[in-house]
């Protein structure tokens, strides 16, 4: 047995309203006049309509599609934030081109990472790396420093060795990716985790 609602016909539901309308315009219109019974049959037939129309309603929402988040683009779009962010600011010019160029490091093996290794431990360490550790743990505590301490020399040694540090991390992880030594990315994560706190 279809458990489906039978939808009556366009034509029929118009004919069924016409014949309504006629009828209460018929009986009305010696009591009340001829406007009112007008006005009245409008009214009860826009009702019928209404009414009939509603049955012919199936009743199930519209199929909505979410788009899946892309990991990558939420990442170098956090990336190019912090890019535009670092432009914005008077600092070393050294300094400049060291995180531009761990940013454009990031960008290349994002995709990588997130294709190869999606949903895994090294994929969600790798992106936190581009999304929350050198933006928020590294980029901004810097560009908060006055102008003297960001020339500080043990200052500027410190983010050298930082962006150093992310820099070979991120040089083994696009080994491991291009020769597929999977058996080692989950270690990589564990280690890229407890080194950059993360």
């Amino acid at each position: 047995m279809n458990n489906s609602k039978t939808k009556i016909p366009s034509y029929i539901v118009g004919i069924i309203t016409a014949v309504i309308a006629m009828i209460v315009v018929w009986v009305l219109t010696p009591v009340l006049g001829t406007t009112i019974g007008l006005l009245v049959g409008f009214v009860v037939a826009g009702v019928v309509y209404m009414v009939l129309n509603s049955v012919n309603q199936t009743g199930t929402p519209p199929e909505i599609t979410v788009e899946p988040v892309n990991l990558s683009d939420t990442s170098i779009e956090s990336l190019l934030a912090i890019n535009i962010a670092l432009r914005k600011e008077i600092i070393p010019e050294e300094i400049r081109a060291l995180y531009e160029s761990i940013i454009d490091q990031l960008i290349e093996v994002l995709p990588t990472v997130n294709s190869d290794v999606s949903g895994g431990e090294l994929a969600w360490v790798i992106n936190r790396m581009a999304t929350e550790y050198l933006p928020e743990k590294s980029i901004k505590p810097y560009l908060a420093m006055g102008d003297a301490q960001r020339h500080a020399a043990d200052t500027m040694a410190s983010v050298k060795d930082s962006i150093a540090g992310m820099q070979s991390e991120l040089s083994d992880v696009q080994n491991m990716l291009s020769s597929h030594k999977t058996d080692e990315f989950n270690n990589k994560a564990k280690f890229l985790k407890a080194r950059f706190k993360m």
